[in-house]
């Protein structure tokens, strides 16, 4: 009788301590869970009216059809003014580019410059994607300092960012995500492609939270 009393005593402790480990992983893995929505989703209540964004970040670019050569971006820029037309959409328009050190015969950098419009969408994880189409123009400089310099010629572009946002104040969110920009002038039949990490600041004239 002893034996088997100790033998389902220890029995029992190992099912004890299977049971503790299943539910440590349990616990463990909820928080992890808890943590992963409490970062992904926000208590927002709606983005209609008005809203503006400042977006700047590095990126890398490329020339495929005359300069065939690429480049660092020293800033990219996205910048945009828009309009909530309800939580999820809004219709915007927007200035996109990046100054790039990128040599090409006697200059050494190539500016980018798009002014667009567009709109965006906003999922329910708060991730934005923005699409713009665009009126472009391309500069060619020696120096940085002058980044407008001898024109490049003018054309057209696209534009796509995806972001993420975390909402930081009644009025004010920030964002991460890559940008993707292609341009194409017309008469110098330059062809750029760009692609950049932003972050942005975003203010909304309605409170979202």
């Amino acid at each position: 009788m002893k034996k088997l009393s100790l033998a389902t005593f220890v029995a029992a402790m190992f099912s004890t301590m299977a049971f503790s480990q299943n539910l440590k992983q349990t616990v463990r893995g909820t928080i992890i869970l808890y943590c992963f929505l409490f970062l992904s989703v926000s208590n927002v209540n709606a983005q209609k009216g008005l809203f503006a964004k400042f977006s700047i970040g590095p990126g890398f670019t490329t020339e495929y059809s005359n300069i065939n050569s690429n480049g660092f971006s020293v800033v990219t820029k996205n910048h945009a003014i828009g309009w909530g037309i309800t939580d999820k959409f809004a219709i915007q328009i927007g200035e996109f580019g990046g100054l790039n050190k990128q040599k090409f015969g006697d200059y050494n950098y190539i500016n980018l410059d798009a002014f667009g419009l567009g709109f965006s969408y906003r999922t329910p994880v708060d991730i934005k994607i923005s699409v713009l189409a665009a009126y472009s123009m391309v500069s060619l400089a020696k120096e940085w300092s002058q980044s407008f310099g001898d024109d490049g010629g003018n054309g057209f572009g696209l534009n796509m960012s995806i972001d993420k946002e975390w909402f930081v104040a009644k009025r004010w969110g920030i964002r991460l995500g890559p940008q993707f920009y292609w341009l194409k002038t017309i008469d110098t039949d330059y062809k750029f492609f760009n692609v950049s990490i932003n972050g942005s600041l975003v203010f909304y004239l309605t409170p979202v939270r």
